[in-house]
Formats: C-alpha cells, sequence, structure tokens
C-alpha cells in the first residue's frame, strides 16, 4: 500500500467523520425543537397538574391538619385501637410530605409556565428567522 492510499483513507475517514459530527449536531438541534414543540403541545395537560396540586394538596393538608389537631380523634384511635392509630399517625405523615411536596412541584412548575406563551412566541419567531436566513 503506497502513501497515496494511505492518505485517501484518512481523508476519507475524515470526511466521514465531519459528516457524522454535523449530523450529530443537527440531530440534537432537531431534538431540542421537537422537545420544546411536545411540551408547547402538552402545556394543557401540565396546566390540569398544576391546578390540581393547588386544590388536592391544601385539602389533603387541611384535612391531616383536622385528624391530628382534633382533640378526641387521635386520642380516642390511640387508646382504643394502638396498632391502627400508629399506622394511621404514619400515614397521616407520609401524607402530609405527599401534599407538601405536590405543592412544592405545582408552584415551581407555575412558575415555569407562566411566562412559557411569551418565550414559546419568541422561540418560534427566531427560529422562522433563523430558518430564512440559512435557506436564503
Amino acid at each position: 500500500m503506497s502513501s497515496t492510499d494511505h492518505s485517501d483513507d484518512h481523508d476519507s475517514n475524515s470526511i466521514i467523520r465531519d459528516t457524522e459530527k454535523k449530523q450529530n449536531k443537527t440531530s440534537v438541534v432537531e431534538l431540542l425543537d421537537e422537545l420544546i414543540s411536545h411540551m408547547n403541545s402538552t402545556r394543557s395537560v401540565f396546566k390540569i397538574m398544576i391546578l390540581s396540586s393547588f386544590i388536592l394538596a391544601p385539602l389533603s393538608l387541611m384535612l391531616a391538619t383536622v385528624f391530628v389537631i382534633h382533640p378526641f380523634f387521635m386520642h380516642r384511635i390511640l387508646f382504643r385501637f394502638p396498632d391502627i392509630g400508629i399506622f394511621l399517625l404514619f400515614f397521616i405523615g407520609v401524607s402530609i410530605m405527599l401534599a407538601s411536596m405536590w405543592l412544592f412541584i405545582g408552584l415551581s412548575e407555575q412558575k415555569f409556565f407562566s411566562d412559557w406563551d411569551r418565550k414559546f412566541k419568541r422561540y418560534t419567531s427566531l427560529k422562522n428567522q433563523l430558518d430564512k436566513e440559512l435557506e436564503g
């Protein structure tokens, strides 16, 4: 094999690698574009989840607070049925923890999605402008 053949192989390998890099960059950009479009289309599902966190989480927290603070409820359960009372306390504790997490997630997602329409419109206008510049 001559040195000319070796340099031709090296050049073709280099071209293949450059083409693969360009395809990977394009696929990453396309993947991000699809992800953003998917988030925009599922925005209503996220809004329903946020709304449920604003309604169900506080209700769960209030109900758990009533059970724990009520002067006779926990006292009667704990003394009459100690095993059930301990399980109920554990269940109320887990409910409080999960409801608090659900409320926190709802608040953080509300903050994210509150500006989503404005950001998405800006994204689409910049994307269209970039597409026009690349085509022309």
